[in-house]
């Protein structure tokens, strides 16, 4: 019998009126545990579709489980991550993750730690709905039939009470103590006058001198500005910690000052002027490696090929996996607009799309890519030297690459040296 349809049977006799079951006479009828029988019952709360794949053997009774023990707004996202794709003899194939990685993923990125939660997790009234956390079912560590094997036993499964609670609990506070300063730890965060972002206050971890022998840091002394602030986004939501939020404090604020708007415009150019360095050096290094894979050959067979290219690409960095997919103008947009699941996708397509000659360019390219961005002039390493040994002529690759770049500046500053049409002529009628 399927574990699913077992689990049926048994939720059909724990609901069916006049046998009066419950888990331990279950399990005692079975022969089983009540661990098990609790687990069992829990199958039959997966989604449909979850179901449908269980049914149809598209993945084990162990990830069927883990995924039943989440909430069903998280199921779908859990289902999806149980699997990896793969390429291999010419198609694309999706393979289920082990047990044990599939569990240490929904550990890492879906169960949310109750350890630090600025509430009290015995105090039902927060969220009257919901109870207390101590006494949830959802937590880790009330259901030990369900989640005995769960290496962290304080845990929630279920991020959207666990934040709605945060925030009834940062409401409350607020409404407790209207003088509570309001801050933000996100990086990026704009400043929206109610709440500060992290340029407009310091974080205090006040510090006894007697119990130091160093000096102590600004951050560890109190000043009169000192002031009570709750998080209100960011990490840590919802704790108290002591700001200084006076610009003027001479405490905290003193070597804060307005930068030399010279000095500002200085830097700058000295570091576009480093950004180009850098970028014709990369460029030289692009071209030398295109010279360098027109004259690599190809010794094995396509599937060999495909099968060396494929584990490689899946041993390589994001980034760089992007960087090969620009290369080959798979993908387009800025970094932001292109996503990693494109990526996979673009190169796993280009490499259906090539023959022999083409894989084996592509391996070697893989392999000299590194040495591309490592971009540094003069410098021996394996591009320079796999050049050499293809008689491609880096020093000429070179040249050329910087007639392009001095073409493009010139022309730059060209356009920057003309004169402003209409409006100067328009404002010296005027006045």
């Amino acid at each position: 019998m399927h574990p699913l349809e077992e689990a049926l049977a048994f939720h059909a006799l724990l609901h069916t009126d006049g046998l009066q079951y419950d888990i331990n006479s279950l399990a005692a009828k079975a022969g089983k545990s009540a661990a098990f029988i609790a687990q069992r019952l829990k199958l039959v709360e997966l989604l449909p579709s979850i179901a449908e794949a269980f049914l149809a053997d598209q993945i084990g009774v162990g990830h069927a489980l883990e995924i039943a023990k989440l909430p069903q707004t998280e199921q779908q996202r859990a289902f999806d991550s149980a699997f990896r794709t793969v390429w291999n003899g010419g198609k694309d194939s999706r393979v289920v993750l082990p047990v044990r990685d599939f569990t240490a993923w929904i550990e890492q990125n879906i169960l949310l730690s109750l350890d630090s939660v600025p509430f009290d997790k015995n105090d039902a009234t927060l969220v009257p709905e919901a109870g207390s956390c101590a006494e949830c079912p959802k937590r880790t560590g009330f259901n030990t039939l369900l989640f005995g094997d769960v290496s962290h036993r304080d845990q929630c499964t279920d991020a959207t009470c666990l934040n709605n609670k945060v925030g009834k609990f940062v409401g409350r506070q607020i409404e407790a103590d209207p003088k509570l300063v309001q801050i933000t730890t996100a990086h990026g965060s704009r400043d929206d006058g109610a709440v500060l972002p992290r340029n407009r206050y310091v974080a205090l971890q006040l510090t006894n001198p007697a119990k130091v022998k160093q000096p102590l840091s600004p951050y560890q002394k109190p000043c009169k500005h000192m002031a009570e602030a709750i998080v209100v986004d960011g990490a840590e939501r919802g704790h108290t910690v002591k700001v200084c939020a006076e610009p003027g404090c001479a405490v905290h604020f003193a070597n804060r000052h307005t930068p030399d708007p010279a000095q500002l415009a200085k830097e700058r150019e000295q570091r576009r002027r480093e950004l180009e360095r850098h970028k014709l050096e990369t460029t030289v290094r692009h071209r030398a490696l295109a010279e360098v894979l027109r004259k690599v050959g190809a010794p094995l067979d396509r599937a060999d090929l495909a099968l060396i290219a494929n584990a490689m690409l899946e041993k390589t960095e994001p980034l760089r996996r992007e960087t090969l997919a620009r290369r080959h103008k798979m993908v387009e947009g800025s970094a932001s607009e292109v996503t990693y699941p494109q990526v996979q996708k673009a190169l796993q397509r280009l490499l259906r799309q090539m023959d022999e000659s083409g894989l084996s360019k592509f391996i070697v390219e893989i392999v000299l890519l590194g040495s591309v961005e490592s971009a540094s002039q003069g410098e021996t390493d394996v591009l320079t030297a796999t050049a050499k040994r293809h008689r491609v002529d880096v020093a000429k690759v070179r040249t050329a690459v910087e007639a392009e770049f001095a073409a493009k500046q010139a022309k730059a500053e060209a356009k920057q040296k003309q004169p402003v049409k209409k409006t100067t002529a328009k404002a010296s009628k005027a006045a």
